[in-house]
């Protein structure tokens, strides 16, 4: 028996009549009587009573049709939700991001959550080398990290970043070569060891080694103590240029200091708010080549 069995019960069962349901169901009589009879058979009883009085619900068929009825509801209630889920308008989306991307992914999440859709969005706060990790054991399902990555996984350039040289602003550098003897305070290499290992490779440029007289797990803590006059940092530019109070923001030309920022997620990854999510970034880089050419 299948779910075309039982509807075919049930809207018999609402007209008790063969022509007119036949018709409700596009079906030819002698196929909705096949119907019945095979699910009379599979079940062992009669459903339905054909006498000179028309067409009537056996005992059997009375007791049944509450259930049969409840059942279709949550079949069609379960078809709705598997279109739903294949269509994006539900489903679940678990990002990795980070400082670099505070203004776009919210932007993005906002445009991704259209009336009526029930999407659950788990945002985590991860350096790149966390993010690759959760991406790794299926644990998030797009991230925004430092590019470039493996191969292994499918990424796309969403922006640019750069280390800048924040100093107090009542005792300014404006150089990073002259920070040589000066004390650093520095993002853990165990928060992000990117930013990390960036910060040392470009202080190795200028001849030197930084004296790290503290290490912290966040930018904002990294910042507070700069602005207290313990050192000074190396810190992302997309960050720092929002919070400039009391410190001085140096760009360093000439020194490998940028980089770019990218998502990354698993090529063969098909969750359909996933895709959807994808399709906006899509867009949102159309939108910047658009200003840029119109700026040209």
């Amino acid at each position: 028996m299948t779910v075309e069995h039982w509807q075919a019960f049930t809207v018999l069962a609402e007209h008790l009549h063969f022509a007119r349901t036949a018709d409700l169901l596009g079906l030819t009589q002698p196929a909705l009587s096949k119907r019945i009879h095979k699910l009379e058979s599979d079940l062992g009883g009669l459903l339905f009573e054909r006498g000179r009085q028309g067409t009537r619900l056996t005992t059997l068929g009375e007791q049944l049709l509450p259930r049969a009825l409840s059942s279709l509801a949550s079949f069609q209630d379960l078809a709705d939700h598997g279109r739903r889920l294949a269509g994006g308008q539900t489903g679940r989306l678990r990002i990795g991001f980070g400082f670099h991307t505070l203004e776009l992914v919210p932007r993005l999440l906002m445009s991704l959550r259209r009336p009526g859709d029930e999407i659950e969005v788990e945002l985590r706060d991860m350096s790149t080398k966390e993010q690759l990790a959760a991406l790794e054991s299926y644990q998030l399902d797009v991230g925004f990290l430092r590019l470039p990555v493996e191969s292994t996984w499918a990424s796309r350039a969403v922006s640019q970043d750069e280390v800048v040289l924040v100093s107090n602003r009542a005792r300014p550098v404006a150089e990073l070569s002259q920070a040589r003897d000066l004390p650093f305070v520095l993002v853990s290499a165990h928060r992000s060891p990117t930013l990390y290992d960036h910060s040392l490779q470009l202080c190795a440029a200028c001849g030197f080694h930084p004296r790290v007289v503290q290490q912290v797990p966040e930018i904002t803590t990294a910042l507070a103590l700069v602005r207290a006059g313990m050192g000074v940092a190396l810190l992302p530019g997309s960050f720092v240029r929002s919070h400039e109070a009391g410190v001085e923001v140096a760009s360093l030309p000439g020194l490998s200091a940028h980089w770019q920022v990218g998502a990354a997620w698993h090529p063969e990854d098909r969750n359909p708010v996933l895709l959807r999510f994808l399709e906006l970034l899509d867009g949102q880089d159309r939108a910047g080549s658009e200003r840029t050419s119109g700026h040209g």
